[in-house]
């Protein structure tokens, strides 16, 4: 998405240098308070195309709207998340560390309960809880005809085999799962979908949860720098070694 008003875009970046150089702040301190990178203010004041989110964090520390009118810094506030007015009083309370290091542990934190509480009430509406949803979509994962071992499950879903066995018993009770012999195994079983949780799993998708939708909205290539940014993070504290998380049971 570009400028509201593209035929301004060179004045409009004009009007952000000018801005950004009244206020005495170099194009690195003007990220910073935006949550942006560096180079995406050198892209704004050269006037090229960037996404609407992009332009409005940059804009709004400046009391700028991504347009070439001002707005007032009430309005421009409406812009940041209720993490970014913390970043001055976690500076001043420890000046040692980046302010963003705690700005990015709120925001996956304050995200966690948003994911949990989308999810959570999605699958009520179908009288489930989201520790179910997603053994239905692991089974959906594996392809037609949708069956798994429970140890395949448990790999998938990163639980614990009682914990499992829990969720299975309820979907097998709602008729959502059905337990079935194993071909290769005749002491053991498999766990397989039935079309009435395949038709289940489908109503969900029908109305995805508004976590689903938001992160639709981020353009490609910020869900793909996001994503990895995430990963990067796993493997520093997971370290490739995963035990069961049950989660809701």
């Amino acid at each position: 998405m570009t400028k509201p008003n593209p035929r301004s875009e060179s004045s409009w970046a004009e009007l952000l240098k000018q801005k950004r150089t009244a206020a005495g702040w170099s194009q690195r301190e003007l990220a910073r308070r935006a949550g942006v990178h560096q180079p995406q203010i050198v892209r704004a004041e050269r006037g090229d195309d960037l996404q609407q989110s992009v332009l409005a964090r940059i804009a709004a520390p400046l009391g700028l709207a991504p347009t070439l009118a001002p707005v007032a810094p009430a309005a421009a506030a409406a812009y940041d998340d209720v993490v970014q007015p913390n970043l001055e009083s976690w500076r001043r309370a420890w000046p040692q560390v980046d302010p963003q290091v705690f700005a990015v542990l709120a925001r996956l934190t304050r995200l966690g309960h948003h994911i949990e509480r989308s999810i959570a009430s999605l699958a009520a509406a179908q009288g489930l809880n989201s520790g179910e949803v997603m053994v239905l979509g692991a089974l959906r994962r594996m392809g037609p005809p949708f069956e798994s071992t429970p140890t395949g499950l448990k790999e998938r879903l990163w639980i614990s085999l009682p914990g499992l066995k829990k969720r299975l018993d309820r979907l097998v009770a709602r008729g959502l799962v059905e337990r079935v012999d194993n071909p290769l195994d005749r002491r053991g079983q498999m766990v397989r979908m039935t079309a009435r949780g395949d038709q289940t799993l489908d109503r969900l998708m029908t109305h995805p949860a508004p976590v689903f939708k938001a992160v639709r909205a981020l353009a490609e290539d910020e869900r793909r720098g996001l994503s990895n940014s995430l990963r990067r993070l796993l493997q520093q504290l997971e370290g490739g070694a995963e035990g069961p998380f049950d989660g809701p049971a």
